[in-house]
């Protein structure tokens, strides 16, 4: 077996390589057509089409969540995971909602930032600004943390330990790190079209795989139900249920909430763009992610009843291609690899314009030129990439995918009462604003970090942390001065307008100053 193995290995390294010339390229390209602006570093210029705005929101979905821990929540949990379809097409509708007034917002006031959009609604408060670029960072660590955990659980499980785990976290580290520092968005974008396509396509194929190893769709199932027929009916005990709308709120409210999904709702050509591309992703996610992660997941329960020693269900992709297709293994990895690629290119990307606009300019050093701003963003993607790294060799790093995800994706519902307010509320304040953003942070992170959590009635983190924060902002902003109602009727005219009028307007939204 040693031998074998190792001539695997070979062969996976060099169709790496491979691969990672191809985005080489693709980001030299991005560097080309990219601008030295803010605008077009992150943003791409706002000028996406469908092809690539698709694509980006694709691949930012199509993580290794998906790629490893979806199939891996089917293999260990059955049936139970079919809620996953209905956070995939609630989550693709409410990006077309709150999308389009996002990006109303951003083509009217330049906002590159969810802090830009926060921050200049609630009185260009710097402490708002901070505390929301604060929450996006933390909020993307845990999940950046998962893409480089789920290449190197691949890698194992592939080659029985003949790869260490380390080898694949540094090599992708270092890959994206440098394909972003030198290309930014744009480099991003292209390179999520191909390797969203990639991770698609190896989804689909391993479905197919997965079945016919099985003998069939009936033969397949068939031996899953044998294994464990209980996980293959649908119920959530009550016990249960508190944590499965925990997790419904997660990856329904906050994964649209989070940083760098929020900025490629700036990205978009038009509205119109936006909304196909909401509609095109939801759908394949739906199909690709949810029914191609029950086949693979499902069948292959009964395929491999008990995974090998030291290996989590995340590992099943990779276990059963090392016990089915040993030759296949370099699909897997460069399809691991596209799909961590993608996800945390885009979470480093918006993780540095966080700090960079948030943190050290606006409220430190408002006169730094674009360039520097430029360059302090591309050190901090390094630091950034830096941290991550560590964390995914920690035991921390170690643990299962989609519980590590959903603690990272729940801190993004601070956003929600905010947002709200912004959008409807005439007694919106910054003084609501701000602390409920700081109590609403510091209490998920002791829910989630410390035992506090293990006191919290019925719910978990997520939904009680949504509660004390919108009671913060509701009762701060009933004793505080509202925002003032220049700044209300000057948001909400954009909102109304943008939603009124036709859309083939609608990239030209008026400056009320002009009037």
């Amino acid at each position: 077996m040693a031998p074998s193995g190792i001539a695997s290995l070979k062969i996976i390294v060099g169709g790496l390589i491979l691969y990672l010339v191809a985005i080489a390229i693709i980001s030299f390209y991005g560097w080309k057509k990219t601008g030295s602006t803010p605008d077009d570093y992150y943003l791409g210029g706002r000028s996406l089409g469908v092809l690539v705005l698709t694509g980006t929101m694709l691949a930012t979905y199509f993580s290794t969540f998906a790629f490893l821990g979806g199939p891996g929540f089917w293999y260990s949990n059955g049936a139970s995971f079919l809620n996953f379809a209905f956070w995939n097409i609630t989550g693709a509708f409410l990006v077309w909602i709150v999308g389009s007034r996002f990006w109303l917002l951003g083509q009217r006031f330049d906002h590159i930032t969810p802090s830009d959009m926060l921050a200049g609604f609630y009185e260009k408060d710097h402490s708002v600004r901070i505390l929301a670029a604060i929450i996006g960072i933390t909020a993307l660590i845990p999940y950046a943390t998962i893409q480089l955990t789920g290449v190197g659980k691949a890698l194992v499980g592939l080659t029985g330990g003949e790869a260490p785990f380390w080898l694949g976290v540094v090599v992708l580290t270092a890959m994206v790190a440098g394909y972003i520092v030198v290309g930014g968005l744009r480099a991003v974008a292209w390179t999520d079209v191909l390797q969203g396509f990639v991770f698609l396509v190896f989804l689909v194929v391993s479905a197919a795989l997965t079945i016919n190893w099985a003998g069939g769709l009936t033969a397949g199932f068939g031996s899953a139900l044998q294994v464990d027929p209980s996980q293959w009916t649908y119920a959530v005990s009550p016990a249960e249920q508190g944590s499965w709308l925990d997790l419904t709120l997660i990856w329904v409210v906050g994964w649209v909430f989070l940083p760098h999904l929020w900025q490629r709702m700036f990205m978009a050509r038009d509205p119109r763009v936006l909304a196909q591309s909401a509609f095109l992703s939801g759908t394949l996610s739906l199909w690709i992610i949810t029914f191609m992660g029950l086949l693979i997941g499902g069948i292959g329960s009964g395929l491999i009843p008990t995974l090998p020693a030291g290996q989590s269900a995340d590992a099943i992709v990779p276990v059963l291609f090392a016990e089915f297709f040993p030759a296949g293994g370099v699909l897997l990895v460069v399809a691991a690899y596209a799909a961590a690629m993608s996800t945390m290119g885009s979470q480093i990307l918006t993780s540095s314009s966080l700090f960079v606009r948030d943190i050290a300019k606006k409220p430190f050093r408002p006169e730094m030129d674009e360039r520097t701003e430029s360059w302090i963003g591309r050190v901090f993607i390094v630091v950034f990439a830096a941290i991550v790294l560590v964390l995914a060799l920690s035991p921390v790093g170690r643990t299962a995918l989609i519980p590590l995800a959903s603690d990272g994706v729940a801190l993004a519902v601070l956003f929600v009462p905010p947002v709200v307010g912004l959008f409807y509320w005439e007694e919106a304040s910054t003084n609501g604003a701000r602390w409920s953003l700081a109590v609403g942070y510091v209490f998920m992170q002791l829910t989630i970090w410390t035992p506090v959590g293990d006191y919290l009635l019925y719910f978990d983190s997520a939904i009680w942390g949504l509660i004390v924060a919108s009671v913060v902002y509701y009762g701060v902003s009933k004793v505080s001065d509202p925002v003032p109602e220049e700044t209300q009727r000057e948001y909400r005219e954009v909102l109304q307008d943008g939603m009124r009028i036709p859309e083939s307007v609608r990239p030209e939204i008026a400056d009320p100053a002009d009037d």
